[in-house]
């Protein structure tokens, strides 16, 4: 099932493509829409949680999109991270978290996060499997996510040096149809199968130390 975003949402996303500059924002004071995101995915944005990813260092616009997604409920709200998190946040679920955000409140906690320092996660790479996902990432991924998916560009995370078990999850999400995504995304993520899913991960985790020096 492809998932489609509302027109109101789409041209919500081109409005905050239009007022945001990625990396223009200085460094600053957390702001307090900021901190409940903090409590799982760290206090500058750098998660230590396989389970969360890292947030520092994405663009405020790719921010601000999944926010926006996940008020449409447009990619899984995961209700189950939230019972697990030792600070009990103060809605169920992401859903219910974007929801509850005014669109000042977004604004700051994207800005904050997105002028912290990305941070590759310390883990393990089975180098095998990473040497198939470069070449599957070559072939499928990399009109996109370039330079080993370690640019925060508007539209794409930063996938180098992410948490492999956060990042397999989302694949498994955008084939399943699960989460929304790009039309020319959708194309690549059905002809990948778990094998090359896992490659793909592994890949991104060996660029992690390499594109963040």
């Amino acid at each position: 099932m492809q998932i489609e975003l509302d027109k109101p949402v789409v041209l919500a996303l081109a409005v905050f493509a239009a007022a945001l500059v990625p990396g223009t924002a200085a460094a600053a004071d957390m702001p307090e829409a900021a901190k409940t995101c903090a409590d799982c995915h760290g206090e500058n944005g750098v998660s230590t949680n396989k389970d969360h990813p890292t947030i520092a260092g994405a663009s405020a616009f790719f921010l601000e999109n999944e926010l926006v997604i996940y008020r449409e409920k447009a990619r899984p709200c995961v209700p189950e991270l939230f019972k697990e998190a030792e600070k009990k946040p103060p809605e169920k679920d992401h859903c219910a978290l974007a929801q509850s955000l005014s669109e000042d409140e977004v604004t700051a906690l994207a800005d904050y996060f997105s002028s912290q320092d990305f941070v590759p996660a310390d883990q393990s790479v089975d180098q095998g499997l990473a040497d198939k996902g470069e070449s599957i990432h070559a072939a499928s991924c990399d009109r996109c996510h370039t330079d080993g998916g370690s640019l925060a560009l508007d539209d794409a995370g930063i996938l180098a040096g992410q948490w492999k078990p956060y990042l397999l999850r989302q694949l498994k999400h955008f084939k399943a149809g699960e989460r929304w995504q790009p039309e020319k995304m959708a194309p690549e993520m059905k002809d990948l199968s778990d094998q090359d899913m896992k490659a793909l991960v592994e890949y991104y985790a060996s660029q992690g130390p390499e594109r963040f020096q």
